[in-house]
């Protein structure tokens, strides 16, 4: 299991990549924790 600065990190990059290709209004929580892998 990753560290929770790692994931983090990796939360805020997914969430940063996906609202900038897609969108603010339509990136969901669901999408950003896909991205990151986180479960």
């Amino acid at each position: 299991m990753p560290r929770v600065s790692d994931m983090k990190e990796r939360l805020t990059d997914a969430a940063m990549d996906l609202i900038w290709h897609n969108s603010y209004g339509t990136t969901s929580v669901d999408a950003i924790c896909e991205r990151a892998g986180a479960k």
